[in-house]
């Protein structure tokens, strides 16, 4: 439902010749549907999918005869086959005729071509269609209420913003969408699970939950799947106690329960999003390929009476964690509200939102953007010099400064203690997390008693979870530090080893017990229970400098190594005399 909604009226057409900001320009793109087209007065509430043909189609209520949430609305769609470029004229698939269709949720069924559309009348009935010709012509709508919504349920909305197909589990190519329902006793409000396992011709009512209201009164859900499997349910929570307007909930089995509740804890309280709808997209999976997770969401981000700067922010954590929620990058500053996206290719991202000159007329929007528009995790590396992964992983990393030397083992890098060092790319494999694993390296240096950092991993400061390895010859010591939230162990040698001459070293965890060799021998050992050294999301690794780039080593590194399990003394000890490259567990490995 949408009571109290201040009414937005955001429309949508077709247009060439829309006034306002031109095609390309920043990231705002173009109006592609606007008030007063044909029988609407305004269009809102967007939905937005590709088909496997390349094909755009825009879904959104054609509102008529004013822009309220009710009245003889009707389920449009326009189509776009070049990109975005250009869109066909609005179509409606879903005809309110006397009642009103609204809360468009399409999801593309990839295996098949088919796109399902579940859509509501009234705020009550629920009704399914599909589209097998590339969006051509439509099945006529079917009321499938009964199959997925209880009879205590008072009101009901699909979606809006489109719906997912799993790809992984029990259950690969089962289509999922978000709904929304208010109870007839107490009025209770809560976000629901519907799920297809036949390409959208039967639909079946899976998890629900209204426990959290009245703390948090949620509506309007947003879905995207984890590399693990759980369906993570995004929605908006509309008058609840809870000082969050947002609130999440999670599925372990494909959709067909909650195994968490719907709740607003630390990462949904940080989230500034006004009262009103956000798309979610899964954007990079590591299970896809992709060397870490990344999420998107898309919401206005100016809390207050007005809803404005829509904003696209990430989480690389699933949603446990929202990076920098009072920053990411801001597509449209003005007046702003529903958005939806999709993937155009592997690095472009559709997006569409409604757009308002003023809260009673406005426009929906189109737009693209690069996941380099919106900030990728290892920063700017255009034209940054490489250095292979010998691992097989393809971690390639940056040479920020360092230039070639002669080496232990061939070549090496110098670094000249002033700005030079290796940046580690950002990859969920170099999370070393609670488990067991050995960084080893060679090193070399003297020409300063400064503080040198060896390798520099994951967080920096006291309280944060980091690891890090620095020669401090001042105090005649290598010392290595693993932190996690507090609690750390430190390692120290008795010498500092800064003698101009090749040194190698290896830093293990097995278990509680951290061990600090040098030159094949263990040189510091100590034992302390401590959990993940590596949940901050994205994270840094640097080799020769600290990550606030405080401190750099002037000297030279060779042939340095990432495990993910501990290596046991033989073999750091084959790794010192012959340069053993049989040690299995390899994650990097960087020769130089």
């Amino acid at each position: 439902m949408r009571a109290g909604r201040v009414v937005l009226a955001l429309l949508v057409l077709v247009t060439a010749c829309l006034t306002g900001p031109a095609y390309g320009v920043g990231l705002e793109g173009k109006a592609i549907l606007s008030p007063n087209t044909g029988p609407y007065k305004c269009f809102r509430i967007p939905a937005l999918v590709r088909g496997n043909d390349g094909t755009l189609v825009l879904f959104a209520e054609g509102r008529k005869p004013t822009c309220g949430d009710v009245g003889e609305h009707d389920v449009v769609m326009v189509r776009s086959t070049d990109g975005g470029a250009n869109w066909s004229a609005p179509q409606a698939v879903h005809e309110g005729v006397s009642s009103t269709a609204h809360n468009p949720t399409p999801v593309v069924d990839a295996k098949t071509g088919r796109i399902a559309l579940l859509t509501t009348r009234d705020y009550n009935t629920v009704w399914a269609q599909y589209s097998d010709d590339n969006w051509a012509t439509w099945t006529q709508p079917v009321e499938i209420t009964t199959s997925v919504k209880l009879p205590e349920w008072s009101s009901y909305a699909t979606g809006p913003s489109h719906g997912i197909q799993l790809r992984r589990g029990p259950h690969p190519d089962r289509l999922v969408v978000g709904a929304h329902y208010a109870t007839t006793a107490g009025d209770r409000k809560g976000g629901a699970l519907l799920y297809s396992d036949d390409s959208g011709v039967t639909w079946h009512l899976g998890a629900h939950d209204d426990s959290a209201d009245p703390a948090l009164r949620v509506q309007e859900l947003s879905t995207f799947e984890r590399p693990d499997g759980s369906i993570f349910a995004f929605a908006r929570d509309e008058g609840g106690t809870n000082p969050s307007t947002v609130a999440s909930a999670i599925s372990s089995d494909a959709g067909e329960t909650f195994s968490t509740g719907f709740h607003a804890d630390a990462a949904e309280q940080s989230l500034a999003v006004p009262t009103v709808q956000a798309s979610t997209l899964e954007l990079r999976a590591t299970d896809q390929g992709d060397r870490y997770n990344r999420v998107l969401l898309a919401s206005p981000t100016r809390l207050g009476d007005t809803r404005e700067n829509l904003t696209i922010r990430s989480t690389f954590k699933g949603g446990t964690e929202w990076v920098d929620p009072g920053g990411g990058t801001v597509i449209y500053g003005g007046m702003c509200a529903y958005t939806d996206m999709t993937q155009l290719n592997d690095n472009t991202v559709a997006l569409v939102y409604e757009r308002a000159v003023n809260w009673s007329t406005g426009y929906i929007w189109f737009t693209t953007f690069t996941e380099t528009d919106i900030g990728l995790p290892d920063g700017n590396t255009s034209g940054v010099p490489t250095t292979p992964d010998a691992s097989g992983n393809n971690l390639t990393g940056y040479l920020r400064g360092p230039v070639s030397v002669a080496g232990k083992f061939g070549t090496a890098i110098s670094l000249d203690g002033t700005d030079d060092y290796v940046q580690l790319p950002f990859a969920e494999k170099l999370a070393v997390s609670s488990g067991d694993f050995t960084w080893t390296g060679w090193f070399k240096y003297g020409a300063s008693t400064a503080d040198q950092p060896l390798l520099w991993a994951y967080n920096q400061g006291d309280g944060f979870s980091q690891l890090w390895l620095r020669a401090e010859p001042a105090s005649n010591r290598l010392r290595a530090l693993a932190e996690s939230g507090g609690t750390a162990v430190t390692l120290a040698t008795t010498k500092s080893y800064n003698d101009q001459a090749w040194h190698h070293f290896a830093l293990s965890r097995q278990g509680n017990t951290f061990t600090l060799y040098v030159d094949g021998t263990a040189a510091a050992t100590v034992t302390g229970a401590i959990g993940s050294v590596s949940p901050k999301r994205p994270f840094q690794i640097h080799l020769g400098q600290r990550l606030d780039a405080a401190q750099h080593l002037r000297g030279a590194l060779d042939d340095f190594r990432l495990y993910n399990r501990a290596l046991t003394p033989a073999e750091i000890t084959s790794i010192y005399t012959t340069n053993s490259t049989t040690p299995p567990g390899l994650r990097l490995r960087y020769p130089f």
